[in-house]
């Protein structure tokens, strides 16, 4: 990852939302979110030759794709629903970041029930 570029998107993007904010809040909040995607997309592409490690990995050690790509799933829920409560709290919607984060913790508990099932019956095979 090019972490030149992102700071420099970031500080770009801090930069434009102080200048604006003392002119017209509403365009410093679009700013602000418009920032925000152009480092999402940055990370994204970094993230391809993590996951052909991470294939490989699962390729070595016999793990099961399924609870690998359920793994995958809840950190991806994590990350986003992160990202989605900094973007809310970036533009002062504090009460809408906490709805987002409950949901995301919701669905990771729900995504992570394959997982359990899982060791269960891993330690049920072992007794």
């Amino acid at each position: 990852m090019d972490i030149f570029r992102l700071v420099s998107v970031g500080l770009i993007g801090a930069i434009a939302c102080l200048l604006l904010k003392k002119t017209d809040g509403q365009y410093a909040a679009v700013v602000a979110v418009a920032t925000g995607v152009v480092i999402l997309i940055i990370c994204i592409k970094s993230l391809s030759s993590v996951l052909v490690s991470l294939q490989s990995i699962v390729d070595r050690t016999g793990i099961d794709d399924k609870l690998f790509s359920t793994l995958l799933k809840i950190v991806g829920i994590g990350y986003l629903t992160e990202y989605a409560c900094g973007l809310c709290d970036d533009i002062e919607a504090g009460g809408i970041s906490k709805k987002i984060a409950l949901g995301g913790k919701i669905a990771i508990f729900l995504s992570a029930l394959p997982i359990v099932n899982a060791l269960i019956d891993a330690v049920a095979g072992l007794v």
